[in-house]
């Protein structure tokens, strides 16, 4: 996010806090769902910026958001978007690096830290034992750290596209929806019952300080990365 789309986005959230809860909901729901749009941080912001002048100009004349843009927020949404340039081919793969920098550094430090390794070194400085530096990376670790990827991408985007449901529909959707939760919670314990199977075959050894480094490296790369795409 470049200085000015922050600039913009400081305004837009004092702008946001005077809204009545009515307004702020359905805002809340816009937002969410331009937030998985294809377009710029800065176009995200600019739309909302509009959004926020036109509600609390309403707002002030005693007339909601609905008043304003009409029932369908979603459609109203999508014609917003789709006169906005979308994000280039680059745009999305340095967007899609820098997410997957942060969430690796993220989910290493947290492996690092929590793994048997790094419990047993700690409690063998202690007690002043021979030191163990190598820490063990399994099958059933990476499994892991693929499901939570890919888990997480799925549900950010499925809240966000369904941020305009109403809830007569999802109440239409409840049967499909058990036959999907259930299918895919059928395929999660699948997959958790292969990394239980799996999950204590090593695939390599690395030194701890090598892992905690290259954790730190990953990490670095991404804020280098968000200076680079803030230019």
């Amino acid at each position: 996010m470049n200085t000015k789309t922050k600039a913009l986005n400081r305004k837009n959230n004092e702008l946001d806090r005077r809204l009545n809860k009515g307004n702020n909901d359905a805002m809340t729901d816009m937002v969410c769902y331009l937030r998985v749009a294809n377009i710029s941080d800065y176009n995200q912001e600019l739309v909302r910026h509009d959004l926020l002048q036109m509600v609390l100009s309403a707002q002030e004349r005693g007339e909601n958001i609905e008043t304003v843009i009409g029932g369908d927020y979603r459609s109203f949404c999508d014609e917003v978007i789709a006169a906005l340039p979308p994000k280039s081919f680059k745009e999305r793969i340095l967007d899609f690096i820098d997410t997957l920098l942060l969430c690796t550094s993220i989910l290493g430090a947290i492996g690092i830290v929590f793994s048997k390794e790094t419990i047993e070194f700690i409690r063998n400085a202690v007690t002043g034992q021979p030191l163990n530096f190598r820490i063990s990376i399994s099958i059933g670790s990476l499994l892991i750290y693929f499901i939570i990827l890919t888990a997480s991408f799925l549900i950010v985007r499925f809240i966000c596209k369904n941020s305009f449901r109403k809830e007569k529909e999802q109440n239409q959707r409840k049967g499909r929806n058990f036959l999907i939760g259930g299918s895919v919670g059928g395929g999660v314990m699948a997959v958790f019952l292969l990394t239980w199977r799996l999950g204590g075959q090593t695939i390599f050894t690395v030194n701890i300080l090598a892992a905690g480094l290259l954790v730190l490296g990953l990490y670095l790369c991404h804020i280098l990365l968000q200076k680079y795409l803030a230019a």
